[in-house]
């Protein structure tokens, strides 16, 4: 068993008790929550402190990104828009953007998930990668350039004007600093090596920009690996 998982299972933050559409975790450790109403967003330190941010959208949303500068950005299904906010949560952009579905920084482009053709596009409408996601599927970025989509279609390796590379037929994954971590069916483990955790309840999974701090999530309550 790798070093990084001797401390096993620690619970170091005060999730709060709703249903989430998605979790991110910035370069400083702070976890950002996006509740399925849309309405709010939450950020949480690991001393427990908690911030509510009043988006002010009613809609369904699909997806929340943060950039290792600060930026942020959610994206609403319906109705079918990305706001982009700077450092300070002041909204800078809304974006019309048609069926979208979870978003990623690369760099300073931002990729959507394209629900309706099943691609993943720049915010100009550029194609990264074709024929790879779809509305329940999830992005990860690694370096610039390069992430991960896992959903329904399988989990695929990213990288712009590449052809989707697929690692598993199903499942969610991500980057750590020793590689890539996969949880399938309740089994997390490195991808081409060892086996981690069994029995897991979770169905996502999400990292920090270094791959330090590792979050499961969906269908269970919210639990940290350090």
């Amino acid at each position: 068993m790798l070093l990084w998982f001797v401390s096993a299972l620690l619970l170091t933050y005060n999730f709060p008790d709703i249903e989430l559409t998605d979790i991110e975790i910035d370069a400083a450790g702070t976890v950002w929550l996006l509740p399925v109403s849309g309405q709010v967003m939450i950020r949480l330190d690991a001393d427990g402190e908690q911030n509510r941010l009043e988006t002010g959208i009613a809609g369904v949303p699909s997806g929340l990104a943060v950039s290792p500068t600060g930026r942020w950005a959610l994206s609403f299904l319906s109705p079918g828009m990305v706001c982009k906010f700077d450092q300070g949560d002041i909204l800078l952009e809304e974006l019309t953007v048609s069926s979208p579905g979870d978003i990623l920084f690369s760099g300073f482009t931002l990729w959507i998930i394209d629900n309706i053709h099943g691609n993943i596009v720049s915010a100009d409408g550029d194609v990264i990668a074709r024929n790879c996601a779809g509305r329940d599927s999830r992005l990860c970025g690694g370096r610039t350039g390069q992430g991960i989509v896992s959903g329904p279609a399988g989990v695929f390796l990213i990288e712009a004007g590449e052809i989707p590379e697929r690692i598993a037929e199903h499942g969610s994954a991500c980057y750590t600093e020793d590689g890539i971590l996969l949880l399938v069916d309740g089994t997390l483990f490195t991808m081409g090596g060892d086996t981690l955790f069994t029995d897991l309840p979770h169905l996502r999974i999400s990292a920090s920009p270094d791959g330090e701090t590792v979050i499961l999530w969906g269908d269970s309550a919210p639990v940290v690996l350090e």
